[in-house]
């Protein structure tokens, strides 16, 4: 999925107008019962994409207002939102559609999975000339390598 990550960099830069660097990516096979709970991403997602590689359809919501949610590093369950019921924005990606969206600005989530499978690629990106926590590569040294590799 590394790979991904920076073949489509230039395509990030080019379509978000910023100046990326890769953080992370990974991949994952949704089944039925899934659920995404509402949440905002933590600060290694400034730019997140979900990418539908096939499947069963799913759609993703997103919220309108950015200011509704309560973000990872504010306290609650890990990676998870205080619920704010704001109604969602749904966005349905046919196979080989991707999404760019600001993660850890607007909440996100996914309703009870109904169908049998659904894959995804997440890429996620952080701007370089903003002041938050840069978190390249994920605390990784470089890309390619398990998030228990240490120098």
């Amino acid at each position: 999925m590394e790979t991904l990550l920076e073949k489509l960099l230039p395509l990030m830069k080019e379509k978000t107008k910023l100046n990326l660097i890769p953080t992370y990516a990974y991949a994952r096979i949704y089944k039925k019962g899934d659920i995404l709970k509402r949440h905002k991403d933590r600060t290694s997602c400034e730019i997140s994409t979900t990418l539908n590689l096939g499947g069963d359809p799913w759609p993703i919501y997103l919220s309108p207002n950015e200011n509704v949610g309560i973000p990872e590093n504010n306290g609650g369950e890990k990676g998870v939102t205080a619920s704010s019921n704001a109604k969602g924005i749904k966005v349905d990606l046919e196979p080989g559609d991707m999404l760019i969206y600001s993660g850890c600005i607007l909440e996100h989530w996914r309703e009870e999975f109904k169908g049998e499978n659904c894959g995804q690629v997440f890429l996620h990106y952080n701007n370089v000339d903003t002041q938050g926590d840069k978190n390249i590569y994920d605390g990784r040294p470089h890309l390619g390598l398990v998030s228990s590799f240490k120098k």
